[in-house]
């Protein structure tokens, strides 16, 4: 196994299992790749205002009090759960929503770790 992801959302409530989690990796001898914050706020598709529904910043501070890289969050987007029932990956038929972009931008930080862990396991090769 090469690490684990850890998801969580924004609220203070799910800090312990986040803990939990961390604790239980490293009992493991798994790196934690890092935590994702989903359901990290919401767009109103009508006058564009974002309204944090379950708290805002939650997984960057628990990050940051375990000392474990964050890979970023990802905003609501009913879409993302329409395009999921379907089986349709929602980040290739919305690449310019906020949500595919956070996708993206995870993608990309975790293939970074992984790429760094295979280097560092070849002598950097």
């Amino acid at each position: 196994m090469d690490g684990t992801i850890i998801v969580t959302i924004p609220s203070e409530v799910s800090g312990d299992v986040v803990k939990k989690a961390v604790s239980f990796s490293r009992k493991m001898g798994i790196p934690v790749i890092g935590i994702v914050e989903n359901m990290s706020g919401f767009t109103c598709p009508k006058c564009g205002e974002k309204i944090n529904i379950l708290g805002a910043g939650g997984g960057k501070r628990l990050s940051e009090d375990l000392d474990v890289p964050f890979l970023g969050q990802i905003p609501i987007d009913p879409k993302i759960c329409e395009e999921a029932d379907k089986g349709v990956p929602f980040v290739t038929g919305h690449v310019d929503s906020p949500a595919a972009k956070a996708f993206k931008e995870i993608v990309k930080k975790v293939e970074d770790f992984l790429n760094t862990e295979k280097r560092s396991e070849t002598g950097g090769k």
